[in-house]
């Protein structure tokens, strides 16, 4: 299994897990499962009551998603290797708010939520490290939600193509290969207003198409465009 220090020196800056001493977080690691995933296998059911562990993702890459009371789905967010997925659950064990599904083939360790929290409970200066790292992503949220509620489709759907661009390629394709459908639930739009947006900036060869696959050919308008909207 991956030792500590290698999940440490691994870890995003902002993960949940750097609140923990490297002697607690190989306690935790001692007492996790690891999974194997095939595409589309689902880890977490939105509605799943006991939420007794969180994901620590080794590898491939997982979509959290929810259904919203409309019966369409919406995208949160697609995590890769290094991160940590349902995290909430260390610390209310609630109901699940969203389900957490393989996009491609995963190594996933399971980490239990009451040894989390035993472990946590033993060091203050961890409990202050959680508080910390919560914060933090409440006021990342907050900043998502106003800027989703400022922004029209253009923008809404440059910023869903941005955040998609492979950073481990220099040719614009996006990781994952999404559907219109999935870029739609990511950036909250239909899909037929996807369609129209990708057709139009296909003409303008902003994007392209290379069979089902959408490649991104001017990266710097679309950032543009996703961080100051139509005033581009």
């Amino acid at each position: 299994m991956d030792t500590a220090k290698t999940i440490i020196d691994s870890l995003a800056a902002d993960s949940l897990l750097r609140a923990l001493s490297p002697d607690q977080l190989e306690r935790l690691l001692a007492k996790s499962a690891r999974r194997s995933l095939k595409k589309g296998d689902v880890l977490i059911n939105q509605g799943d009551e006991d939420g007794d562990f969180a994901v620590y993702l080794l590898s491939g890459a997982l979509k959290i998603s929810f259904v919203s009371a409309g019966g369409r789905e919406i995208i949160l967010n697609y995590c890769g290797p290094n991160e940590l997925v349902g995290e909430i659950a260390l610390l209310d064990s609630g109901p699940r708010t969203a389900s957490v599904t393989a996009v491609v083939p995963s190594e996933a360790l399971l980490l239990p939520t009451n040894v989390f929290l035993e472990t946590v409970s033993t060091n203050p200066a961890s409990v202050v490290g959680v508080m910390r790292e919560l914060a933090q992503r409440v006021r990342q949220l907050n900043l998502v939600v106003e800027s989703d509620r400022t922004f029209s489709m253009g923008p809404r759907l440059a910023r869903a193509l941005v955040r998609l661009i492979d950073s481990g390629r220099d040719d614009g394709h996006l990781i994952y290969d999404p559907s219109q459908n999935d870029l739609g639930a990511f950036a909250g739009l239909a899909r037929e207003n996807v369609s129209r947006l990708l057709s139009e900036w296909e003409g303008q060869a902003i994007i392209a198409r290379e069979g089902r696959a959408l490649v991104v050919r001017d990266a710097e308008y679309l950032r543009l465009l996703a961080e100051f909207g139509d005033d581009v």
